[in-house]
């Protein structure tokens, strides 16, 4: 009697031959998936009170300062602050405080925080920081007499301000808020509470850090600050 396990084992054997070669293809296709799959280069809940891996940087000769950034028991980051303006100031510029992170590598990325106002001036967040007077702000302003309402994507080279994008519109204090914005390449978009804000082009500045901005914002907090990787 001949046994039949040989001819299981030949089986087998012909059946690993023609369908590992697929397995590896598709081993290799999810490695490369995941190669290029998006990384979260910051995850900020202000758990930690010191503050150690952000920079305050306030506009000279500003006034009501100096800047007052501290994370409080509510847990949320706040600017308890009223500072404002400088010498030459004038609506459109709103100078003030900057609390900023990250690294001056980050390119393409998608930055999200939640804010929550209690004043009726000026917040916003900054991205692809480069220093001081090179990077993009997304301003909210509600206050009339500071030119408000308005929301309004501006870049800053230099002293000065370049508008890229407004709307006459501002927000409600004491409403919490979600602001998202997405850079990737020259393509700038903003959403607020997953609304499209904006979708603008400008090529100015495609790298750099992220912050926090207040102008004549007392008590300005915000919270849940992620930076992913596009």
């Amino acid at each position: 009697m001949i046994s039949a396990v040989p001819n299981q084992a030949r089986f087998r054997t012909m059946l690993f031959r023609h369908t590992r070669r697929p397995h590896i293809i598709l081993i290799c296709s999810i490695a490369i998936a995941f190669s290029g799959c998006s990384r979260v280069l910051l995850d900020e809940r202000f758990h930690d009170q010191r503050l150690a891996n952000w920079t305050v940087i306030d506009d000279p000769d500003t006034v009501e300062g100096p800047s007052d950034w501290k994370v409080e028991e509510d847990g949320w980051l706040h600017q308890r602050s009223n500072i404002w303006g400088r010498r030459g100031d004038f609506i459109g510029r709103w100078y003030g405080t900057y609390l900023v992170t990250g690294d001056s590598a980050w390119s393409d990325y998608t930055f999200q925080l939640k804010a929550k106002p209690t004043d009726d001036d000026g917040f916003g967040v900054v991205f692809r920081f480069v220093d001081p007077e090179h990077f993009y702000r997304l301003i909210f302003e509600q206050d009339g007499f500071n030119g408000g309402p308005i929301t309004r994507l501006d870049k800053r080279d230099g002293a000065d301000y370049t508008e890229l994008w407004s709307a006459p519109r501002g927000y409600r204090p004491g409403a919490e808020m979600v602001i998202e914005v997405e850079a990737d390449g020259p393509n700038l978009i903003a959403r607020v509470d997953g609304h499209v804000l904006f979708e603008v082009k400008d090529g100015s500045y495609l790298r750099g850090k992220i912050g926090l901005f207040c102008y004549a914002q007392s008590g300005q907090a915000f919270d849940d600050v992620t930076v992913i990787s596009k």
